[in-house]
């Protein structure tokens, strides 16, 4: 059997899944997940599943999801809290493309000539003829530095000129960074206003904010920063499960089944990566392992994933604490799929008996309700050698640091919790009573980023 026809076959039973699933048995989640009174109900043996669970416990993810049909089957760990997504930022900018470009105003056969767009060590005239498309395929041809880029590729990076766009793929971060400056510039919005208003909120996710994302700049390298994100497992669960439904959100169609169709379609299959992996579509990767269940995926550092089965209408999702320095690796998380696929022994009942799944407040009870002053905290402060700082953001204080914004909670006036971090930063006051100096708790680990 040539490869062409084995895709046609699985393309195929992802198109009769699709039906099946617009007829009865997957639904998108409401307001709040719904959770399947018995796994035996989502079509899981108990016993199978404890497996898997055990693996889970045995590995350092700090949240998982199983999702059929809509439902949700398990949910171990911290669900509701807001870890950094790393690379899973690409496939999110996915869906603002999607819209985008069916809604006129992005035309995907613009070269980066034509925007325009610069860099800081100028673009010869092959590389201004890469086109928005080939950015969104990572196969632009422009090999420059990038923001936020991983070690490994200042080592295999291309030399510049060395490939005409669309001839050779490569995982780069310059064409991941400029489609966002590219967004922006012709959507005239900023990527994580369009995410939350174009997707968080039709979605009903639960836990993204505008303030969730950041820009990262390293302009000594490239004028175009990226575009860091936190997300909580059940929201990145909910965006799954709209590629899961060809773009359709109950009775709205968000993003167009071609979009999400060509989006998922392997027009990379490159040697790179794991065998989870290997193949690569518009911004999400397809799984060359998984390929017999058509799952393709959005993964990033220290084994953030979500994976889409289309042919079991299933969602996966793993999140993992890497603000302390915690790593999931493939291998684990391909044993891990395999055992909750095995556990998946028949189909799930059309009418299951289902709970509202249970969430947990993460703020800690002992926060002040209090008002505090918090104009004195506000300002740029130096905390371990770094340079942070604090501003109040709807009525709120918040730090940046480590890339990324915290809303601080008052334990006292001189104590605070960092909100998703989940540390505490203190404050030692001068005899004016002035802050001087901000510290983390010295006993905790410090984050990796």
């Amino acid at each position: 059997m040539t490869m062409r026809v084995k895709y046609m076959l699985v393309l195929l039973a992802v198109v009769i899944t699709f039906l099946s699933c617009g007829r009865a048995v997957c639904q998108n989640p409401a307001a709040h997940w719904q959770q399947y009174k018995s796994v035996e109900q989502a079509g899981f043996s108990p016993e199978k599943l404890k497996v898997a669970k055990a693996l889970y416990d045995s590995i350092q993810s700090s949240a998982f999801m199983i999702v059929q049909s809509g439902r949700v089957v398990a949910a171990w760990g911290d669900i509701e809290r807001r870890f950094k997504v790393h690379s899973i930022r690409k496939p999110l900018l996915n869906s603002l493309y999607g819209i985008y470009i069916e809604n006129g105003t992005i035309d995907t056969n613009l070269t980066i000539g034509q925007i325009p767009i610069t860099e800081r060590d100028s673009l010869s005239a092959l590389e201004q003829s890469a086109k928005i498309v080939h950015l969104l395929k990572a196969r632009s041809g422009v090999y420059h530095p990038a923001a936020a880029e991983m070690d490994w590729v200042k080592e295999y990076r291309p030399k510049r000129d060395s490939h005409p766009p669309d001839s050779f793929w490569f995982y780069n971060n310059w064409d991941f960074n400029v489609l966002g400056t590219i967004f922006e510039r012709l959507a005239h919005t900023s990527i994580f206003n369009a995410l939350y208003d174009d997707i968080a909120v039709p979605l009903q996710m639960e836990d993204f904010r505008i303030m969730d994302g950041v820009y990262f700049y390293e302009r000594e390298l490239s004028e175009h920063p990226a575009y860091h994100l936190k997300m909580s497992a059940r929201d990145l669960a909910r965006y799954g499960q709209l590629f899961l439904l060809k773009g359709k959100w109950n009775d709205k169609q968000i993003l167009s089944e071609k979009w999400v169709k060509v989006s998922t379609y392997p027009h990379s299959k490159h040697g790179g990566g794991t065998k989870i992996g290997r193949w690569y579509g518009y911004l999400w990767g397809v799984s060359e392992y998984f390929n017999n269940y058509g799952m393709y995926y959005a993964s990033g550092v220290g084994g953030q994933f979500l994976a889409v089965f289309p042919t079991e209408g299933l969602i996966l999702v793993n999140r993992t604490n890497t603000y302390l320095n915690k790593q999931v690796l493939d291998k684990e998380l391909t044993r891990l799929f395999d055992l909750i696929l095995a556990a998946k022994i028949g189909k799930p009942s059309a009418d299951p008996e289902l709970l509202t799944l249970e969430s947990k407040s993460r703020i800690p009870a002992d926060t002040c309700c209090r008002q505090l002053d918090q104009s004195q905290y506000v300002g740029t402060w130096t905390i371990d050698g770094r340079r942070v700082s604090i501003f109040e953001l709807n009525g709120d204080l918040v730090i940046k640091d480590f890339d990324q914004n915290f809303r601080l909670l008052p334990l006292s006036h001189s104590r605070f919790f960092l909100e998703d971090i989940e540390k505490y930063l203190n404050v030692e006051f001068d005899g004016v009573g002035l802050p001087f100096r901000f510290y983390y708790d010295e006993h905790e680990e410090k984050p990796n980023y």
